[in-house]
Formats: structure tokens, C-alpha cells, sequence
């Protein structure tokens, strides 16, 4: 989900963002006032703010949450102090299977030139450094970049963003195909999930294993493929699908004849 966090401990927030990431989510904007988090949300329009109860400052968290609500309808509010990571993922989790999904947005609809190259750098596969050094920005400028292109298109992952910037599903290499020739049959399954967009905790559902068993067989296949990230895994399936595709004399995303 993509979340804007409002706490007065800016340390609390900073750990909270990289937890909740690590767990499928996308922290939009962190801040540390209740104005700022008001502001944050309208600009935004996160799916839930998680908003504390009281600031140090004289903010005050109801106070926030109805002007939230008011300024984003569609924004879910946890107004609260509860620092247990386990309860406020659960809690999100709530909020994300009550969503309706979400209407498909216009693919690069008003991205910038700079935002533009950083979509096809993701769908290239390049990492964050990467792209930062080829395109002569701090890596800070370029997370901004990144946060602005995901906020944009609707997606909740560079994953996500990839698998919309590169079209139609091209589907998954053969076993035969050389790039996935060292793949066992359950890595090249959980790569074909990660090709489509999927998050982990998708991955998971769909394959029906645990999120632990997921990112083992991702640390397998990266190492088998010869790669430092998911990014790249996917950039290198997607290539070799269409490669195969072209070799065909087929177009990606077409069947072939019966």
C-alpha cells in the first residue's frame, strides 16, 4: 500500500518506512507535524496515513485525521501510538483486503523527462546507484525520481512500474531456453510472478508458500542468473522471452497460431 507516516519521533518514522517496505508497502512521505501531515496526504493521496495520537508540538491526531479525510476521502487514517511493527502490518493488511482495486491509470500519464528515463531505467533492470551515476544525480534526487514515478503510475513497486512500462505479459521463457536452463521448475514460477508485477506477499499467495520460501528460491535464481537484484532477474526474462518471441518470427504478447 502507499502510505504517508506522521509522527513527531522522525527516527521512529524513518524505521517504520523501511520496515513496512521490506514488507510489500511504499512510504510516500514522512512527516514529523500534524500540518505536515495533512499536506503530505493531500498531495499524495496515500491509501492510509498512520498518524499518532498526539504531537510535542500541540498537533493533534483526531484533529488531523478529520481534515485528512476531508482533503483525501479514499485515504484510510490509523490514528494511534502502537509501535509493534506485527500490529500495524496486520492492520494494513485489513485496510488493503476492504480496497476495492484500484482503476488502471494512463501509463507515463504527466511524468516529467527525467521520470520518463528513470521508468525505462527500472524496466531496464539498473539499480538505484546505477541510475543516479548515468544520469549525474545525487542518489537521493533519484529515490524522488523513483517515489514520484510510482505515485504516478498507480504502482506499488519498481516491479509493478516495470511490468506496466514493458507492455503486454510476455510470458515465461520455456525451461529450455538457456537463461533458465539452471532454474528449477519453482524458480522459474516464482520469476514469471515477479515478471508480471507481483509483490512478494502476491508471489506468496499465488504459489501458496510462505514469504520465507519465496525469498529463497529469489536468492537462488539471482545467484543462478548472475544477478544483484529482482530488477534485473526480470529485465533479463522479459529480454530472453521476446528474444525467443523474435526468433519466431512472433510479436511479444502474441499467441502463436494453432
Amino acid at each position: 500500500m502507499r502510505l504517508v507516516l506522521c509522527d513527531d519521533n522522525r527516527i521512529f518514522c524513518e524505521a517504520l518506512a523501511v520496515a513496512l517496505e521490506a514488507r510489500g508497502h511504499q512510504a510516500l512521505a514522512i512527516a514529523t507535524t500534524a500540518d505536515e501531515g495533512v499536506a503530505a496526504v493531500a498531495r499524495h493521496q496515500p491509501d492510509a496515513c498512520l498518524l499518532d495520537f498526539r504531537f510535542h508540538e500541540g498537533g493533534d491526531g483526531v484533529r488531523a485525521a478529520r481534515a485528512i479525510k476531508d482533503k483525501s476521502p479514499g485515504t484510510a487514517v490509523l490514528v494511534g501510538k502502537d509501535q509493534e511493527l506485527d500490529r500495524i502490518a496486520t492492520a494494513l493488511d485489513a485496510i488493503a483486503a476492504r480496497r476495492p482495486p484500484s482503476r488502471p491509470r494512463p501509463l507515463r500519464a504527466a511524468l516529467t523527462p527525467r521520470e520518463a528515463e528513470v521508468l525505462q531505467r527500472i524496466a531496464a533492470g539498473q539499480g538505484t546507484k546505477t541510475m543516479a551515476r548515468e544520469m549525474n544525480v545525487t542518489t537521493e534526487t533519484l529515490r524522488t525520481y523513483v517515489k514520484n514515478v510510482l505515485a504516478k503510475l498507480g504502482a506499488h513497486s519498481r516491479l509493478e512500474a516495470a511490468a506496466l512500462v514493458s507492455g503486454p505479459d510476455p510470458g515465461e521463457p520455456g525451461p529450455e531456453h538457456p537463461l533458465l536452463a539452471a532454474l528449477t521448475p519453482r524458480e522459474r514460477e516464482v520469476l514469471a510472478q515477479l515478471t508480471r508485477g507481483a509483490g512478494l506477499r502476491e508471489v506468496a499467495k499465488q504459489l501458496h508458500m510462505s514469504l520465507k520460501t519465496v525469498n529463497t528460491h529469489l536468492h537462488n535464481l539471482r545467484g543462478k542468473l548472475g544477478v544483484h537484484s529482482t530488477l534485473e532477474a526480470v529485465a533479463l526474462a522479459r529480454s530472453a522471452r521476446q528474444q525467443a518471441l523474435a526468433g519466431d518470427g512472433q510479436a511479444p504478447g502474441e499467441l502463436a497460431a494453432d
